[in-house]
């Protein structure tokens, strides 16, 4: 097993369109909700609370869940590391109900979960500090894997520097824009690199 492997004691999943497959519209969303950049911080900041845009968010949120379904390998992916001893975090930005009904249906089972109720929303490094913090594994220890921009640069800003986006809508272009992120098509190909 090469160094690079050895370093890793706790791998990071985003959820929506990472463990789970997205059916996620953002940009429709957003333009439904008025929104330009960041959804949650115009719209569940204190001061900035909107009730009304935030159950349509729920809403889309919801449906998305109930239709869902795990990206191949995922399970197989989490025992490897299990056995191997690593531990796995699961940061998403999506809410506990969802998340909750998600990883039960699919029996799907993380040492730590972030969801939007604990308030540490990417973009910002806040959820990858508070997990190396609550893990204490040093940000080069960690291995982020995710499928969107806000998932590369919060983890960058955490001082993370292996950071793999799975391959799909998008994904050429981010590797394009940040050369230092790794791509991977499957679960099965992660695998190989992590372990």
């Amino acid at each position: 097993m090469s160094s690079s492997r050895a370093r890793f004691r706790l791998v990071v999943f985003d959820m929506d369109g990472t463990v789970f497959q997205s059916h996620y519209n953002w940009k429709e969303i957003k333009k439904d909700l008025g929104i330009k950049e960041n959804i949650l911080k115009e719209i569940a900041l204190p001061g900035r609370r909107c009730a009304p845009r935030m159950k349509r968010l729920e809403e889309y949120e919801y449906r998305n869940s109930r239709k869902t379904l795990p990206n191949p390998g995922i399970h197989s992916l989490l025992d490897a590391l299990k056995n191997r001893g690593i531990m796995t975090a699961l940061n998403t930005n999506n809410n506990r109900e969802n998340t909750r009904y998600l990883l039960e249906k699919f029996q799907l089972s993380f040492d730590r979960v972030i969801t939007r109720e604990h308030c540490l929303w990417k973009p910002d490094p806040d959820s990858f500090l508070h997990l190396s913090r609550e893990c204490r594994c040093d940000p080069r220890e960690i291995a982020s894997v995710g499928d969107s921009r806000y998932d590369i640069l919060a983890s960058r800003a955490a001082g993370i520097e292996a950071i793999y986006i799975i391959m799909g809508s998008g994904s050429e272009i981010l590797a394009a824009e940040y050369p230092f992120v790794t791509l991977f098509r499957d679960f099965d190909q992660l695998r190989k690199m992590l372990i």
